[in-house]
């Protein structure tokens, strides 16, 4: 009976035991699951690098807004001062409104007396099928992308593995094509050049929150025109290149660079830079001299670990796998 006693007990016991364990995980799991807050992200059609302000005056980002909303109406008319300010909105769309250099005809299009006339290439039907299937797209790559919320330079990684992953140079495109650049392409078609390709990530970190421009150059001996992103990353400029990406799209080759390793990568001199294809922005303004991000440039692949907050990559040159925290 005393036998029969004891087992009784200890049976309790370690039902007790195993209860509390199984709580324990269950504990666990929703700590775990607490500390991984979803990305919630809807289309937002007002986007603008903030530099534009800088550029064309204060009054651009209204105007620009304005523009966009007037091409998701498909209106035919919009106030507009004259021919050369529709096409500085155009050229904003590139990496701010992708869709307007798509749907717009800019060669019948006119601004008589301050009212733009507008002339689509699509209609109406054809025109609805085209903004609808841009917004979704644009959806769907933000929601397959970023799952978490987290640090920009994550998001900002993320997108650009996903463009090098998915996007091929168009080695067709000959210098007649040159007025047929659209960032529309590469988002819609996954091929392109690179002007296309820095509006598409520009667009994209847009969309996230995260601020960037593009930036151009001729290499020293004036064989390459080159552009690429410069990215703003806590008040603090990178370049990015996600042209060079494709080549090695698991690496992180061409992410957050600074000035001396762009120049490194092309022979582009930092002198001549170009930025947000205007020549009011100056070099001494957007100097791109920090090297937080230098520990991933001979990154042939990476993993991230959202739950423990952790980037671990793998050294080119060395295979060696070495984790970083994601605030280090």
């Amino acid at each position: 009976m005393i036998k029969k006693f004891i087992v009784l007990i200890t049976i309790i016991l370690i039902s007790f035991s195993l209860l509390g364990c199984q709580k324990e995980i269950e504990n666990y799991k929703e700590e775990t699951n607490n500390s991984l807050k979803e990305y919630n992200y809807s289309f937002n059609p007002h986007v603008i690098s903030k530099e534009f302000s800088l550029i064309y005056g204060n009054d651009i980002e209204e105007n620009f807004f304005d523009f966009c909303d007037v091409i998701l109406e498909k209106e035919k008319t919009f106030k507009c001062q004259s021919n050369e300010y529709f096409h500085i909105l155009l050229s904003i769309s590139n990496s701010c409104f992708p869709l307007a250099n798509e749907l717009i005809d800019k060669n019948k299009t006119y601004v008589d007396n301050g009212i733009c006339y507008l002339t689509y290439v699509y209609e109406d039907n054809e025109l609805d099928n085209k903004i609808n299937e841009f917004e979704e797209r644009i959806t769907n790559v933000i929601n397959e992308v970023i799952k978490y919320e987290t640090k920009d330079y994550i998001k900002a990684i993320e997108l650009y593995t996903f463009m090098s992953q998915k996007n091929k140079y168009d080695y067709d495109y000959t210098l007649d094509d040159a007025l047929k650049i659209k960032s529309y392409r590469s988002i819609m078609d996954n091929i392109g050049i690179c002007q296309e390709f820095s509006g598409e990530y520009i667009y994209y970190l847009l969309q996230v929150g995260i601020n960037g421009i593009t930036c151009s150059a001729l290499n020293n001996d004036n064989s390459e025109a080159h552009e690429w992103v410069l990215i703003d990353l806590d008040n603090k400029y990178y370049h990015v290149d996600v042209t060079y990406s494709l080549n090695y799209p698991d690496s992180l080759f061409f992410f957050a660079l600074d000035d001396k390793q762009r120049e490194y990568y092309g022979d582009f001199n930092k002198n001549d830079f170009t930025y947000a294809d205007n020549n009011v922005l100056k070099y001494d303004d957007y100097k791109a001299d920090d090297r937080r991000f230098e520990k991933f440039w001979l990154a042939k692949s990476y993993k991230i670990d959202y739950i423990n907050e952790t980037i671990t990559i793998i050294d080119n040159n060395t295979s060696q796998e070495i984790t970083y925290q994601f605030d280090e």
